[in-house]
């Protein structure tokens, strides 16, 4: 079953889209009823997470080691899906590919749950989830703080970093020379081409990267 609500205009109100297989679900019975699943929770409807390819894989593999370096470095926590994100003041309940937790969230952080936003999420695009990355989880992260977002379309070869500005609303930030940095994470910059290149880069780089990080 597929259901998309339209009604964005009203403050909180939140598109519902992709594949639908329950209605009328309290977040305490998704939590329930529905743990360990590849599912989110909006508004009421729990909505089959769209399956990954061999590079989706491979660029969730890599941000994990390269966040697993960089908290040698600082304090916080990289988890991921299916990690749940409920959002406080939106309908909302996803499970991001990657969430970021600073020192300042950590005590966001209840078993199976984040709730509220996390310092920074990473969405990586699959065939079937553009519509719910670039447009949905978007505007539900906009209304319920998440203060960066990135989605990274391997499939296009497109990088998107959304920062949260003063009136909480999202502006898109340009890498500058093709390297971006970072808002929320401090002395965190990264080569947005590296991330389509064939092959990823290992820990030996990984460090190296780590190591012109906090030289600066």
């Amino acid at each position: 079953m597929d259901i998309i609500t339209l009604a964005l205009d009203m403050p909180g109100q939140v598109r519902i889209s992709g594949k639908i297989i329950a209605t009328n679900v309290t977040y305490e019975a998704f939590m329930e009823g529905f743990e360990g699943q590849h599912v989110e929770w909006v508004n009421g409807a729990v909505i089959e997470m769209p399956s990954i390819d061999e590079r989706h894989d491979a660029l969730i593999h890599f941000f994990h080691m390269l966040f697993g370096a960089y908290f040698e470095h600082i304090v916080g926590r990289i988890l991921g899906d299916l990690m749940i994100m409920r959002l406080i003041d939106v309908p909302s309940s996803r499970a991001p590919d990657i969430l970021i937790l600073l020192e300042d969230r950590l005590d966001q952080l209840h078993q199976n749950e984040v709730v509220g936003p996390a310092s920074l999420v990473i969405e990586v695009v699959s065939k079937g989830s553009s519509r719910t990355d670039y447009f949905d989880k978007r505007r539900e992260y906009e209304l319920g703080g998440v203060p960066e977002y990135w989605i990274l379309d391997h499939l296009k070869k497109e990088a998107v970093f959304l920062q949260l500005n003063a009136d909480g609303i999202y502006d898109e930030v340009l890498p500058e020379n093709g390297v971006y940095r970072s808002k929320v994470l401090p002395n965190f910059s990264l080569s947005v081409d590296l991330l389509w290149r064939e092959k990823l880069p290992g820990f030996s780089e990984i460090g190296r990267l780590m190591s012109e990080m906090f030289a600066e």
